[in-house]
């Protein structure tokens, strides 16, 4: 735990106004490996939401204040420990400052790429095309009014005064390059990221579990009912919850599939087993992420920082020590493009970064200023090379 005497000192620190006394505490208490721990995860995180929150810091001014706290590191005495700390801030703070501070809505270099729309699937037969933007009344084939979009969210009608009620089912589905979001009928929120489908019914009247099937990614609010239970199911992997925020990442073409749960508690199963009992679930809890791998089986739980999981929902790119391969697959979705990599040496890598620019050049430059390579564009596909 980081004390607020600390942090209050350590925020002086980086604006560059804490004292010589201050200094010194703040390399007093940093002796201890544990404290190191602490202000690296600390310092991350401030850096994550002064992203998230502040579009007004210029990127030069930033790179300039790194160079003085370098400067004043090395006139302090304890060098030895400062340069570990600074060692991770560098790699940290270089990849994310010098280009993510800038928003940015230009063209990414090559020609738009044409994406196919998202769309409403509404009984297997009566398909709706939803544009960015439009405000539209969502109607079954026979004409009853189901929802409607407004503000780019989809909004199903609340059944809960009708103990009777037809449910249509609906698939929704989000393109490569879009992100959209829906409310259903119980009032849960749901965000979609790119190349994801979610499977639902209209409503949830008469029904003893509110049951969804998702392909790719999404967000979940879901609205709280103790009598019936929410049901994410995907190809390996069933979350069951009564009222939570969590994020379900299930691609076809990921070898796992992940559970990220914010708040609440939430219990997971393999697919296999389908079980009701929910004392036959793994139960997870806050700041953890279940896990399982395609075709091996197992549900893992381990602890993890979260921000990186659900950042996407934020408009921003988090990556946190991945592999290339994974963040070239995130690139591809976010950006509708095909990233051939022939310079295998980057794939003995990991990165860790934030992005707030929506230009594809940025990023791709910015990671290789830290391994070099080259690149170069045909349509929507991106070539890599060796520099």
């Amino acid at each position: 735990m980081l004390q607020s005497s600390n942090k209050k000192i350590i925020s002086k620190y980086l604006a560059s106004e804490a004292s010589e006394a201050e200094i010194n505490q703040l390399l007093k208490w940093l002796e201890k490996k544990k404290n190191q721990k602490t202000f690296k995860d600390y310092l991350k995180t401030k850096l994550l939401l002064d992203i998230k929150f502040d579009d007004t810091i210029d990127s030069q001014e930033a790179y300039i204040l790194l160079l003085d706290e370098i400067k004043l590191l090395k006139r302090n005495q304890n060098k030895n420990l400062l340069t570990t700390w600074f060692k991770y801030a560098a790699v940290f703070i270089g990849l994310v400052i010098l280009t993510t501070y800038t928003l940015s809505r230009s063209d990414s270099g090559f020609s738009k790429i044409t994406t196919s729309d998202i769309t409403l699937e509404i009984d297997d037969n009566n398909i709706e095309i939803i544009e960015i933007d439009e405000r539209k009344i969502i109607k079954s084939k026979n004409g009853n009014e189901i929802g409607s979009i407004q503000n780019d969210v989809l909004t199903y009608k609340n059944n809960s005064t009708k103990k009777k009620r037809l449910a249509y089912n609906n698939v929704l589905s989000v393109p490569y390059g879009k992100q959209f979001v829906v409310q259903l009928a119980d009032g849960t929120l749901i965000h979609l990221n790119a190349g994801s489908t979610l499977k639902y019914p209209s409503n949830f009247s008469g029904k003893t579990k509110r049951e969804v099937f998702l392909e790719g990614e999404a967000y979940f609010i879901v609205a709280k009912d103790k009598n019936i239970p929410f049901i994410v199911k995907t190809e390996n992997l069933d979350t069951r919850v009564y009222g939570t925020e969590f994020n379900v990442s299930a691609y076809p073409n990921d070898k796992t599939i992940e559970v990220v749960l914010v708040e609440g508690i939430v219990g997971i199963q393999e697919a296999t087993k389908k079980s009701n009992f929910p004392n036959e679930y793994v139960m997870v809890k806050p700041s953890q992420k279940a896990s399982i791998v395609k075709n091996l089986g197992g549900v893992k739980v381990e602890n993890v920082n979260v921000n990186s999981y659900i950042a996407w929902k934020s408009g921003l790119l988090m990556f946190n020590d991945e592999n290339i391969a994974h963040i070239f697959k995130k690139l591809e979705r976010q950006f509708n493009i095909e990233i051939q990599n022939n310079y295998s040496e980057l794939y003995k890598h990991s990165y860790t970064g934030v992005f707030k620019s929506e230009n594809i050049d940025e990023i791709l430059t910015t990671i290789s200023a830290h391994t070099k390579f080259s690149y170069s564009k045909n349509g929507n596909k991106i070539i890599i090379k060796n520099y």
